[in-house]
């Protein structure tokens, strides 16, 4: 059985059949639903709408060139906002077979420790 995957980092889906999450801001694979989001977690749709708080405004890129344009499963996207990007991709290199309710455990505990 193939295993989805839960990240693409930008290299790997813009310059494959997922680049169409380009014109979209997102795709769907294998019927989970996959959004592009920033380096801290915030997709292009909060990006790019006007009243959004994260709305960047005008004649802006909603993620300029060169910045971190992830393609993350979108059940997965509050941990990643939650943690950062490379503790994110850190903790799926380290836990390959990790599920989400694992992860919202994991994630939970580490926060748990911080305010202590």
């Amino acid at each position: 059985m193939t295993q989805i995957p839960i990240i693409m980092t930008e290299e790997y889906w813009a310059n494959s059949q997922y680049s169409i999450a380009r014109y979209y801001g997102g795709c769907t694979i294998n019927s989970k639903n996959y959004r592009i989001v920033n380096q801290y977690g915030i997709d292009l749709f909060a990006l790019s709408t006007p009243g959004s708080r994260y709305y960047v405004g005008d004649n802006r890129k909603a993620i300029e060139p060169g910045e971190p344009a992830d393609l993350v499963q979108l059940e997965w996207i509050p941990i990643y906002r939650k943690i950062g990007r490379e503790k994110f991709i850190k903790l799926l290199k380290d836990n390959p077979n990790i599920t989400l309710k694992q992860a919202k455990t994991l994630c939970n505990l580490t926060n748990t420790n911080k305010k202590r």
